[in-house]
Formats: structure tokens, C-alpha cells, sequence
């Protein structure tokens, strides 16, 4: 719909989306989301939806969330094998784009398997000239099984660098932090871009364990390093 002029509104909607996911052995449904929302933007560029979201999972081996030095039960992982339906409400807030300054925000809360979760994620953006770019993000998940006295708190810190010297050559940086499993990884990326469909890339990726002794024997600083350089052509017929 479209309001009257004296709205903030620029438009705004109901939907109903969602996908399924069936298992290439039987067809069954492997994982299936859907549900109806409400979107809107305002004449001021921001943009935003909330949506009540019906899940469907069917878990065919049990796993964890975290990476717990203390965690010796794998017999009994936060997610058991099995099938699950459960329900959340899910938002989104964006504000206006054209601005060098722009806030993402995530929202949900709701049931999770035979739990719950709530999770919030911020992600600021600050175009700092056309050619440099930064961003960062935050998510916090808050996981709780109160029949089986698990709970699971992660926090996940994410920072992007963009710059784009013109528009053949550009160098983007990606650092990331997950308090689930102790794991920082770093990915450094160089793209040469001579003509439409043409690419050069030379990628650099490092992971490392920011708590090598949560095992015995103790686990190695760096869990990889790689170097890979990357050309792609695309021919025309």
C-alpha cells in the first residue's frame, strides 16, 4: 500500500515467504521455513520488516553450539537427533542507505528444537570516502534447553574493510570472532578487474584458536593458512 501524502510511510505490505529443503536420498523434508510478515519503508530511506516464522527441522545427527573446554558429553549434544517445529518472531531494521552512516538491526525470539533462543545483531556501516568502506557487526545468541538444563551463550564480532583504489583494482579485509568455539579467522582479499567477466584474485585466509588449552594435548595456534591465487575468464559466444 501506499499512504496518504502526510504519512512518514513510503509504502507498505503484508508477505508471506519461506523455503523447504528435501533430502536428495528420500525426499523428506530436511528443513522448511515459513510464515507471514509486514514490510514498510519510510520517506526518509529506512526499511524494516516484521515477520512470525513456523520452522521445521529434521536433525539426523545431534550437534553443539559450543566449544566448551568442559563440554566431555558428546553422547549429549545441545541438539538431539530428531524432528523439530517451533516458532519465532523475526525483525529487521535498516536505516537509510544513501547516508555515508548506515544500522542494521536483527531481531529473534522464540521457541528453538525443545528450547528457546533470543538473538540481536547490530551491524554499523560508515561509507568514509567512494573509495574506503568499514563495517562492523555484533550478534548475540542466547540458547536455553530448560528440560535438559543446557544453555549456550555466543557472541560473534565481525570487522570489514572495503577499499576500492578505482574501479579496476580493489582490497577488502574480513576479520571475524566466534566465542562458540574459540576460533578467530582473517581473510584478506585482492581483486584486479581489467574488463567485464575478467578476474584476478589473490586470496590470503588464516584461522587460530584463541584458546589452545580448553584440550590435551593442546590444540595449535593457527587451525589453517592458506594462499590462493584465483583467474577466472569468461568467453563469449
Amino acid at each position: 500500500w501506499i499512504p496518504q501524502e502526510k504519512s512518514i510511510l513510503q509504502n507498505h505490505g503484508i508477505f508471506l515467504d519461506g523455503f523447504i529443503v528435501f533430502l536428495n536420498k528420500d525426499q523428506s523434508i530436511e528443513s522448511a521455513e515459513i510464515g507471514p510478515g509486514w514490510g514498510f519503508s519510510t520517506k526518509s530511506g529506512y526499511f524494516g520488516f516484521v515477520a512470525f516464522k513456523h520452522y521445521h527441522e529434521d536433525v539426523s545427527e545431534g550437534f553443539s553450539f559450543n566449544d566448551d573446554e568442559d563440554d566431555d558429553e558428546p553422547e549429549d549434544p545441545d541438539v538431539p537427533v530428531g524432528q523439530s517445529k517451533f516458532y519465532g518472531l523475526n525483525a529487521f531494521l535498516m536505516t537509510a542507505v544513501g547516508k555515508p552512516f548506515t544500522l542494521e538491526t536483527h531481531f529473534y525470539a522464540g521457541s528453538f528444537y525443545d528450547g528457546w533462543r533470543l538473538s540481536v545483531g547490530v551491524t554499523p556501516r560508515w561509507n568514509v570516502s567512494s573509495s574506503l568502506e568499514l563495517s562492523s557487526t555484533y550478534l548475540f545468541n542466547k540458547i536455553k534447553f530448560p528440560d535438559r538444563d543446557k544453555q549456550v551463550d555466543t557472541n560473534i564480532l565481525r570487522f570489514r574493510v572495503l577499499y576500492m583504489l578505482n574501479t579496476k583494482f580493489s582490497a577488502s579485509a574480513f576479520i571475524q570472532y566466534n566465542s562458540a568455539n574459540y576460533a578467530a579467522i582473517a581473510n584478506i582479499r585482492l581483486r584486479y578487474n581489467p574488463g567485464e567477466g575478467n578476474d584476478l584474485y589473490l586470496v590470503y585466509n588464516e584461522g587460530r584458536n584463541t584458546n589452545r588449552f580448553r584440550e590435551y594435548p593442546n590444540l595449535p595456534l593457527r587451525t589453517d593458512r592458506i594462499i590462493m591465487l584465483k583467474y577466472t575468464y569468461t568467453f563469449k559466444l
